[in-house]
């Protein structure tokens, strides 16, 4: 049977807290979840018991999310990284299997740049490196809309960001989704606001991240439909990376593992356990890994 372990640390005067949901083979390797705005560590559902049944998992609050501390937005992205890595030395964890989604998939990827010999692997879902000029201002009214209180606006908008996907398009419970998200931020108050407010204002105003090749294997994913992190800016992200593969899953957006938490969870399953993804029924054909020096392979259409 597996249980559960909760460690926290202190990196820099701000707290972190992490929870490991240990295997029942001590001998399993460790996959760690950072997730996206307003994501807490407990709250990963079925995505997180698809990964548990090969591996260890670690989910985090770092600064600025769940049960941790406000973070300054002056704080940046590589104090983030440094948070991450204190705390997977807290809880014993020396090298990791990282996943990245949304607003967590740039410090994951600052991560795997700085601590390179930490890393057994990279995925990045719904990458957001850096806020699309597309949806920049979106962004900043969010932020407006809180700070005035008009929540049910904050709530429409940040949601509709959040879920933009091709028009007409079917998305797999997108409308069960975009209820969920527009009561989250319909309901935020207090530290998490706060959280929010700084998490936006730092992707905001951030220097774009610096071109150092990550050296583990990464795997780029978001849903076909995703408007907010769409496939050409994957392939963009994909292109900076020395090993990197790039997939598309069918009838989804940017909220894949909530829309098809069992397809996502299979498919960093086997990323991480470096099996095949090739012929998978929920994605496009995910090409060979490709080389930042070659620009070969993209993720072919449906």
């Amino acid at each position: 049977m597996s249980f559960e372990e909760f460690v926290m640390s202190a990196y820099g005067g701000y707290k972190s807290e992490g929870r490991t949901l240990w295997h029942r083979d001590p001998e399993a390797q460790t996959v760690v979840l950072i997730g996206g705005a307003l994501q807490r560590k407990t709250a990963w559902g079925r995505f997180e018991a698809v990964l548990a049944a090969r591996f260890h998992v670690f989910t985090v609050d770092l600064p600025g999310w769940g049960e941790a501390d406000i973070l300054p937005a002056s704080y940046d992205v590589d104090f983030l990284a440094d948070a991450l890595h204190d705390l997977l030395g807290t809880a014993g964890h020396r090298q990791v299997h990282l996943l990245g989604a949304s607003y967590g998939s740039g410090i994951a990827h600052r991560y795997a740049q700085r601590y390179p010999d930490a890393v057994r692997s990279l995925c990045l879902a719904g990458p957001l490196l850096r806020i699309p000029d597309e949806v920049r201002e979106d962004f900043r009214r969010t932020v407006e809309l809180l700070d005035k209180e008009r929540m049910e606006e904050f709530a429409e908008l940040s949601a509709g960001v959040i879920l933009r996907s091709t028009p007409g398009a079917r998305v797999t419970r997108q409308a069960a989704v975009r209820r969920i998200l527009h009561s989250m931020f319909r309901n935020i108050d207090g530290a998490d606001a706060q959280k929010y407010r700084n998490n936006t204002l730092r992707l905001l105003h951030q220097a774009p991240p610096p071109v150092l090749p990550v050296t583990a294997p990464v795997l780029v994913a978001t849903g076909e439909h995703d408007l907010f992190t769409p496939p050409d800016l994957c392939r963009e992200v994909a292109a900076t990376c020395s090993d990197a593969r790039i997939a598309l899953v069918y009838d989804a957006d940017h909220a894949m593992h909530l829309e098809l938490p069992n397809q996502a969870g299979d498919l960093l399953t086997r990323f991480a356990a470096g099996e095949s993804l090739d012929g998978l029924a929920y994605c496009h054909p995910v090409p060979a890994a490709r080389r930042a020096d070659t620009g070969v392979g993209a993720a072919a259409p449906r």
